[in-house]
This record gives structure tokens, sequence and C-alpha cells, in this order.
């Protein structure tokens, strides 16, 4: 891309001597549709280009950031980040800039979507609950990211995602379904449309249970906040660092059939296949038959742990947070949903978690409430919709050994509170689930 080239080459020319620097850009192309009252009332799109500068020297590190069209001229974008560098701390962390070896090229030409086009998947969602009102987006995404730095490093690579989100409501109830994937061609809009309507009209007028120990059938999203949870606070090797991290490795933590994975390498894999420093991702074992096997680490953990970097430096996020797994998969079961539900004397469907929050890092205690489908089970069948519960529980023990009845046949995408297109998942059969409160306390 040529923005990119002239840019690097008038940065690369201001460049102090002796100076250690890595410079990106990411170009990102977003568009949105909007609907309400099961009616398109917004379509926009966007298109920016962040750029990112860092430099060590003297064992200081500064990074600045700006826009390129607010960039007017790069010696004084350099010049602004050596005057940070000189009044900047010293850097006891600072790992080094990957070598030129680890370089990828992966930039390609990536169709965007048009507004008919996200008008129809909004349509195919829509038309699944004609009787009730339907609200949510559909988005679809192309980026462009590149990273060069002083050791010869010269990194590119392109990545593309699409999604629908959208919800339905009666006078009493409401349900919700996502869906994700590479390209918009991908998405089930029409599949996700009929099962938002599904639980919003079996959810109408649903009934107060008391709290207590349940055991759950956990749709994709609310098995996705589990583990984005675990992923984002117990394998991110900072949280390890900072003593927060419940994760041991080579420990048996979980059940025998949690077998999780972060795959960027795989083709149907939303997202980039380098890392924020332009290192090349691999496919990495995270936990096999309950055994957790590593941290994603970046540069600055590897080194503070004497261990090798997974290259999991995300971009945007920061190099000092840590590293965040953004291709988590959980795999498959073999056991159907409606399978999981003839087994259960007394539990309960939830297809969704919500307002969760950590009440206790080390234990990965979490507390939150259930939303948009929630169902009682008995004698192995749904017999009614169940009210707003709060749920007080640990997501270790929650996917510790024994308390995994089965894995669900069927994964997808699923959204997170970390962001969309991380986790691709089956549902699950828990043993115990602890709900704590009701709407009244």
């Amino acid at each position: 891309m040529k923005i990119w080239e002239d840019l690097l080459q008038d940065i690369e020319k201001n460049i102090p001597s002796g100076a250690e620097c890595e410079l990106k850009m990411m170009h990102s192309k977003s568009a949105l549709t909007r609907f309400a009252n099961s009616q398109i009332h917004q379509n926009v799109d966007e298109e920016s280009a962040d750029v990112f500068l860092t430099l060590h020297k003297d064992s200081k590190t500064i990074t600045i950031s700006t826009n390129l069209t607010a960039l007017k001229n790069p010696k004084d974008f350099v010049s602004r980040a050596i005057e940070s560098l000189n009044n900047s701390p010293l850097d006891k962390g600072w790992a080094g800039l990957p070598k030129s070896s680890q370089s990828f090229n992966g930039l390609s030409t990536i169709d965007e979507s048009t507004p008919d086009e996200r008008a129809n998947k909004v349509n195919d969602f829509v038309s699944q609950g004609k009787k009730m009102n339907a609200a949510g987006y559909c988005s679809s995404y192309i980026n462009n990211y590149f990273v060069w730095n002083t050791n010869g490093l010269n990194s590119s690579d392109s990545s593309s995602s699409a999604f629908i989100d959208g919800i339905f409501r009666t006078e009493s109830s409401a349900g919700s379904s996502h869906r994700g994937g590479i390209l918009l061609s991908d998405i089930e809009a029409q599949q996700a449309g009929s099962e938002a309507a599904k639980l919003a009209t079996d959810g109408e007028n649903p009934e107060d249970i008391d709290p207590g120990n349940y055991e759950v059938i956990l749709g994709h999203e609310a098995v996705s906040t589990i583990l984005v949870f675990l992923g984002v606070y117990g394998f991110n090797a900072k949280s390890k660092i900072d003593g927060m991290s419940p994760i041991n490795i080579d420990e048996k933590q979980f059940d025998d059939q949690i077998n999780l994975l972060d795959t960027p390498e795989d083709d149907d894999s939303i997202g980039f296949k380098i890392d924020a420093s332009g290192s090349k991702k691999r496919n990495l074992e995270i936990v096999k038959d309950g055994v957790s096997k590593t941290y994603f680490h970046t540069r600055r953990t590897a080194k503070e742990l004497n261990t090798k970097n997974t290259f999991h430096e995300l971009f945007g996020w920061g190099e000092n947070f840590g590293g965040i797994g953004t291709n988590i998969k959980l795999l498959e079961g073999n056991v159907p949903q409606e399978e999981m539900i003839k087994s259960i004397k007394r539990g309960i469907y939830i297809n969704e978690f919500w307002y969760c929050r950590v009440l206790d890092p080390i234990t990965q205690v979490v507390t939150g409430l259930n939303r948009n489908g929630s169902f009682l089970i008995e004698n192995g069948k749904i017999i009614k919709p169940v009210g707003r519960l709060r749920f007080t529980q640990s997501f270790m023990a929650s996917l510790a050994p024994g308390n995994i009845v089965s894995v669900g046949d069927k994964s997808r995408y699923a959204d997170s509170e970390f962001g969309e297109g991380m986790l691709k998942v089956p549902a699950l059969h828990l043993k115990e689930f602890n709900f704590t409160g009701g709407v009244s306390g």
C-alpha cells in the first residue's frame, strides 16, 4: 500500500541514531447497518488509519500515536516522540524488537460489503419473527496492518470479519442471537433470526424461581463469557506475573472434556495471522484433556518469566496489558442440545449472561445476570421460562473436573464481553452452577 510505503520512508529517515524503532499502521474500513422496530434506520461506513511509533534508547521507551489524517509532518511526529522519550522513566521490562526472520506478508485485496448486502442479511433475520419487534445490527470490517522495525522486520496482513446480532421482543420477553464469520456471505442470518424468535416466543410470561445450585445448559454466548474471562484474566501471562491468575501450568484444573485451542492459522479463524509486533502467530494448545498447557505471552511477559513468546501481543491494548488469545476454540463434543435437555431432572437453560464482573480474580468468582432466553427444565423437558437470576460462581469451578456433564456437538462464533470473533464454542451441560439471587435480591 503506497500510503504505508510513503509513511515508512518519511519516518525512517528521521529516526535518531542508536535508537530502536517500531512503526505500525492499522488501516481499517468498517460498515454498519442498524435496525430497530424491524426497520433499518442507520447505514454508516468509516475509514481510518492509526499510526503508532515506538522508540527505545538509553533504556527508555516511548510510544506515541496519531491518525494518518492528522500526521501532517512526519519529522515533527518523530521529534515529538524523541522529546517524550527524553522525559520518560527507565524501562526495565524492555524485551527488544522481533528479528527480520519473523516477517510475514499476508496483505490481500478483500471486497467490501455493500449496504444492499447487509440489508438482505437484516431482512433474513427480521423475517423470522414478523409479529415481533426486532432490533440489532449487521456489520463488516476490513483491516490492513503494517509493522516495520529497525531490526529489519517488515510485516503486513489483511483480515476481514462480519457479524449480525439481533433481538426480538414481546411485551414480556426477549430472545437474542449472534453470528459471525470472515465474510458477510458466511453469516447465517436467517438461522440467527429463527433462534432469536423462538427464544422470545417461548420466553413469554417468565416466572421467578428460587436461587440455588442448579444443573445448567449454557448456550454459546454464555459459554463464551466464561472462556473470555478466563482468557483475559487467567491465561494472560501478565495476570500470572501480577499474582492474579488461577491458572497453573501442567495441572489438571479442568474437566477431561475441556480441550481449548488458539487457532490463528486455521482458514476459518477471524483476525490477523501476525501479532501487534508483526510476528507470525502459531496455533497453540491451551488446555488438553483438562490440563492447562500454556499462558498467552508477549515479548515482555516471555522475558520476565524466562520462557518462549507465544505472540499474543494485541494491537490497541497496550504493550503492558499482557497476552490475549483472539482465536479461542473450545473443541466440540458429541451431544446434541436436545439430548442434554432430555438428561436433566431439574435444571435451567441459559442463553446468555450479561453485566458480568469479577469479584475475585484468583478464584475467578464472577457475578452477573441471565437474559434473553432462560428456561426451567424438569424431567427432560422445558416446562416454563424463568425470570432474572443473579449468579455468583467461580468460572474455574464451573469447568472443574467432574462438573462437565457433556459438550455440545455444534460450534459457532459467539459474542463476548471483550469483542466479537474471538471465540468459537459449543454449548455446555454443567452439573452445578450457583445462582445467589432473584429479582427481589
